[in-house]
């Protein structure tokens, strides 16, 4: 197997993986992450998503072989360590992200850990290219479309399952209820990768290659049928933040007049909002739309707030309508 066809091979895969990343990124159609940020954490996931789950799997891993035997010991490497150590790790990125004003909802959790599980991935399909191009090009190739359009799927799907929980408690105060929420956010990213590292393990341990066909069909259709949920989980949560956008902004309108009426019809619809010919010309559409989505979020996030949080939510809402009504008339709105 030739050089150049192996680094060709290399990168197309890690391509395709980005791409997953840029498509997952403009799915976002009503409030964009800022790309820096979804770089950042998606470069958090492949170096030190993957440098620490490593070392945290290894170390389990040891702490077990002093009871377990070699068998037990690398079954439970891969079907639990490895599940364990690694959605842990790439939500470590989380930390930082809850101290910015990043994440509005659990679509914008969604982004961030499908991001973070992307960059694990690509450095983990790395790897796991390099042990497969000794083992001749049939090996190879397989590795190679199964870890791109599989695995890495596992890895977005399990850690952006968790990202929606964070995202999805981000603006609740109630302690227990966002405990539990987190808990079954994270105990099903972990079950969706054990459950694919468990049947990838049972196949390398089958004799026939009839076995191994089998169990390597339940992985595929596993990946595809958490890849539609997961579309659909998408689709259901950007259908929330159209409606609360629409609402909210209806509300703006009505009650303080901080749009004209007709915008709160057009904003909240992608397609209608793409055209030019709803604004006045010296309006700058992307920051107008960009700012009453924001207008929209902080008033619902404001339903939700307690204690301090409430003030600074307040805070945020007269920024925005002062942003808005300059952007709309050239000049903040008088103080009465």
């Amino acid at each position: 197997m030739s050089l150049t066809l192996t680094l060709t091979a290399v990168a197309l895969a890690t391509l395709v993986v980005i791409s997953y990343l840029i498509i997952i990124w403009w799915l976002d159609r009503y409030e964009r992450e800022p790309l820096s940020m979804v770089i950042l954490t998606f470069l958090w996931g492949a170096i030190g998503g993957t440098t620490l789950g490593c070392a945290f799997s290894l170390f389990l891993s040891g702490a077990a072989s002093v009871f377990a035997t070699e068998q037990l010991n690398a079954m439970l490497s891969t079907v639990v360590f490895a599940p364990l150590t690694e959605e842990f790790t790439k939500a470590l990125i989380f930390l930082p992200l809850l101290f910015t004003r990043h994440i509005d909802n659990e679509t914008d959790g969604l982004i961030y850990g499908a991001a973070t599980g992307l960059g694990f991935a690509t450095v983990e399909n790395l790897l796991y290219f390099a042990n497969a191009a000794q083992d001749g090009a049939a090996a190879f190739f397989l590795t190679v479309v199964l870890r791109t359009l599989f695995t890495a799927l596992i890895h977005c799907i399990s850690s952006a399952t968790f990202g929606m929980a964070i995202g999805w408690v981000r603006h609740r105060p109630h302690a227990l209820h966002t405990l539990g929420i987190l808990c079954a956010g994270f105990a099903l990213a972990v079950f969706n990768h054990a459950l694919w590292n468990g049947i990838a393990y049972l196949s390398d341990l089958q004799a026939t290659a009839q076995s191994r066909a089998v169990l390597l069909f339940i992985n595929i259709t596993l990946a595809a049928t958490a890849s539609l949920v997961m579309f659909l989980l998408t689709q259901l949560s950007l259908n929330r933040e159209h409606k609360l956008i629409a609402h909210h902004l209806h509300q703006e309108a009505l009650e303080f007049a901080t749009i004209p009426a007709h915008h709160a019809t057009i904003i909240p619809f992608w397609r209608r909002r793409r055209k030019t010919d709803w604004l006045p010309p010296h309006v700058p559409r992307d920051r107008y739309i960009h700012t009453t989505t924001l207008l929209a979020f902080r008033r619902h996030q404001l339903e939700l707030a307690r204690g301090k949080n409430h003030d600074q939510y307040l805070h945020d809402i007269y920024q925005f309508r002062q942003t808005i009504h300059q952007l709309l008339h050239g000049s903040p709105p008088h103080k009465s």
